[in-house]
């Protein structure tokens, strides 16, 4: 039996979008910041993020975290938002996901006394998202006779998320 808990997922691009819609199907509390420009179904969206934090068990940010110098990778914002300002909104002892995070953004996170994973290096991620990247790529310079480019991996949309209890 899994427990339902409350996840708020921040900024992102549809990939955001479909990992709060499985996870609130999946009967967990969802609330979106950053998603302006595609609400979510049945998940509240919030505008302060303080508010949007304050009782999660945990804050799923997108991959990659960072765009541009310093700010949220948000596309679908309204608005920018620095990550600074993110990860000082986030209550210390909260769980906090992200992909693909810089050096500075760990520290920050250390300093805030949030517990930090980068999902992007989590085997489990990374192996199943080599392949389908490989052979996309393959197909993609056999038809165009050019070499692969080299380009991180896509986000994959994890279906279950499970909380460690204390």
């Amino acid at each position: 039996m899994t427990k339902s808990v409350t996840l708020a997922v921040v900024g992102g691009d549809v990939r955001q979008v479909h990992l709060a819609a499985l996870l609130q199907a999946d009967g967990h509390t969802v609330r979106t910041f950053a998603l302006d420009r595609r609400p979510v179904e049945h998940c509240s969206a919030y505008g302060d993020l303080r508010a949007c934090f304050s009782g999660v068990q945990a804050v799923i940010l997108p991959l990659p975290v960072q765009h541009g110098d310093g700010q949220l990778n948000a596309p679908l914002s309204n608005a920018p938002h620095p990550l600074s300002e993110v990860l000082d909104a986030i209550p210390a002892g909260t769980l906090t996901l992200a992909g693909s995070v810089p050096f500075w953004l760990h520290a920050r996170a250390v300093q805030n006394d949030l517990p930090l994973t980068d999902y992007l290096t989590r085997d489990e991620l990374a192996i199943r998202n080599a392949v389908p990247i490989s052979l996309a790529e393959k197909r993609f310079c056999r038809s165009k006779q050019q070499e692969p480019a080299r380009r991180p991996a896509p986000a994959v949309v994890f279906r279950r998320f499970h909380v460690a209890q204390s």
